[in-house]
């Protein structure tokens, strides 16, 4: 598969698809408005471990934060550009270009978000890529999305994608669950071993 950079649209999304990506869906709900605030804000600060525009095409992005609306973001946005934060600048195009390398993975993570979107969620669609996004650093996924704690997740993930939230019934760590879930459809993302009992990482995957 070609690899395409974070800041195009991925081949595979369907027309429906694009029209969500790339048009505002107003009215952003207060909890979403919230969510893509802090990771926005994460992701500038250096605190979250995503490229700049957090995995979405340069339109959907430019949408995103006029839905958002936040003066604090467009302040944000201006310091983002001034000479003292070019070791910012420059660790997200180091992690765009890491994450370059793994396209394919993220579209196969972003194509099962996309399958369990909330329909009467506006934004979700972005919320999909930016979670898809954000699975492919070496982190925690919470921290990687910037967010803080496993619990604010956990809500997020519910709220933009409730049937899959319900799938995860033992617990298990997002990012690893979202990655079986790849595995049970053929793909080849998670350990071996015949049953998670009997595998030796049983205890990082799930959460006592």
């Amino acid at each position: 598969m070609e690899i395409q950079t974070l800041q195009e649209t991925t081949s595979f999304i369907g027309t429906e698809w694009q029209q969500a990506l790339s048009r505002v869906c107003p009215p952003m709900s207060m909890h979403n408005r919230n969510w893509f605030k802090l990771i926005i804000h994460s992701q500038l600060n250096g605190q979250a471990e995503l490229p700049y525009g957090l995995g979405l095409d340069n339109a959907s992005y430019m949408d995103l934060k006029r839905a958002i609306a936040s003066d604090d973001i467009s302040k944000q946005e201006l310091l983002w550009k001034q000479p003292f934060k070019a070791g910012l600048r420059k660790r997200a195009q180091v992690l765009e270009e890491v994450f370059e390398l793994r396209m394919q993975e993220r579209n196969e993570l972003s194509a099962l978000l996309f399958a369990h979107c909330n329909e009467k969620v506006p934004f979700a669609f972005q919320m999909a890529i930016i979670v898809a996004t954000a699975c492919l650093s070496q982190s925690h996924l919470w921290h990687s999305l910037g967010l803080r704690n496993r619990s604010e997740l956990g809500e997020l993930l519910k709220y933009n994608f409730p049937l899959l939230h319900q799938q995860n019934t033992n617990n298990m760590r997002w990012k690893r669950f979202f990655y079986r879930q790849l595995c049970q459809q053929g793909g080849d993302y998670v350990c071996r071993a015949p049953s998670c009992q009997e595998c030796s990482s049983y205890s990082e995957c799930f959460v006592d």
